[in-house]
């Protein structure tokens, strides 16, 4: 995880917000999961103990390690949820029959620290499924940091057929400490199972499409009930929901995988599927003007050759960084050149963002705020 060497502080520190020091580079080791053979989604991270044969990474002296306080964690799995300003949000839950529980964590890994978040009050019984995601963010307006987590029940029928219930919305204030909930956004896009958030331009971002109501009999490519892959958002500053298009080229595509990013402070598209000939293929999309649809531009294929998999995100410089063949490689677009940092974890595991040094969190306690 590359990262820039940037200090901001709390709002009760005496010290200035815009206290600034030298950069640093470095990489951040979150979590790596070496063993188990089924790693799950990006950013679900199963917690073991390193390699002890070579680290996590081959060159060490190339980055700088930073160190995760293991004894906060309660559950079987970490989710990394985003980070902003240098702070981390991390999710510690673990499905199960009877209930679905999640333990939200700060983390601040310039000051190693971290505390629990209060556990949300809504908790779900077997009867029904929850399918969640989350996003994290900061608001300079109230300096405040932010949780957003939207809940999509799905429930069983009568006939067992399977039923959607309205989304349950929560937000938590690290201003205010406490979780509150607001109404169902009403929208016709639902956020795409393991879709990462990315936070840009002060909202949080999802991949989203509208219901599969495929229509058979009907010619008519505008109607109503037409698929549509689009991208929902949460305004982080005054907690409302919004809707924004994909480019036109990827819009009405079925099955398509694709990626958000954040590449030079715009927000990224990357749309890959190895099995969907006649589409873009790891192709990069920056929308040059945000929230204007007709910006989306693309600017460069990834080219690898066979065996690409995984785009995991960008660096300050405007790399990719790839998973090809199991292996982490950084992709030059302008040179077209790959490079191996040697980086031994499982491809799914990683996330990458821009890290800040910080000092928020330090004047609260550990676990100060809930357990």
């Amino acid at each position: 995880m590359e990262k820039e060497h940037f200090a901001l502080l709390s709002s009760d520190d005496p010290f200035p917000r815009n206290h600034f020091s030298k950069h640093l580079h470095c990489k951040l080791n979150l979590s790596v999961s070496n063993s188990d053979p089924n790693p799950g989604p990006p950013n679900r991270l199963v917690l073991k103990k390193q390699m002890k044969e070579r680290g996590f990474f081959a060159y060490p002296s190339d980055f700088v390690e930073l160190h995760f306080p293991f004894k906060y964690l309660e559950k079987e799995f970490i989710y990394i949820v985003g980070s902003s300003n240098g702070i981390v949000c991390l999710l510690d839950a673990t499905p199960s029959n009877t209930d679905y529980d999640i333990v939200p964590i700060l983390w601040n890994p310039s000051i190693r620290k971290a505390i629990y978040l209060p556990r949300p009050a809504v908790k779900f019984p077997f009867s029904y499924l929850p399918m969640e995601h989350d996003g994290f963010g900061y608001d300079p307006i109230t300096d405040d940091y932010k949780l957003v987590r939207i809940v999509y029940l799905y429930g069983w029928g009568n006939q067992h057929t399977r039923e959607k219930i309205s989304p349950l919305v929560q937000i938590f204030s690290l201003r205010t400490g406490v979780w509150r909930t607001i109404p169902d956004p009403g929208s016709q896009f639902h956020i795409v199972h393991q879709s990462d958030s990315v936070f840009v331009n002060g909202s949080v971002h999802w991949l989203a499409e509208t219901e599969k109501n495929i229509r058979f009999d009907s010619d008519d490519d505008d109607d109503d009930d037409t698929f549509r892959n689009g991208i929902f958002t949460f305004d982080i500053g005054d907690d409302t929901f919004h809707e924004m298009a994909v480019p036109k080229c990827v819009e009405l595509v079925y099955d398509l995988n694709m990626n958000l990013a954040v590449l030079g402070g715009s927000l990224a598209l990357i749309p890959w599927n190895r099995w969907n000939l006649g589409v873009e293929q790891y192709s990069v999309w920056v929308m040059k003007e945000y929230g204007v649809a007709e910006s989306w531009t693309k600017i460069f294929d990834i080219d690898v050759g066979e065996g690409l998999g995984r785009v995991v995100g960008f660096t300050n410089n405007g790399e990719a960084l790839v998973t090809k063949d199991g292996k982490l490689l950084f992709y030059n677009p302008s040179s077209r050149r790959t490079l191996n940092p040697h980086i031994h974890a499982q491809p799914a595991s990683l996330y990458l963002d821009t890290y800040m040094d910080s000092l928020v969190l330090l004047n609260v306690e550990d676990g100060a705020l809930g357990r």
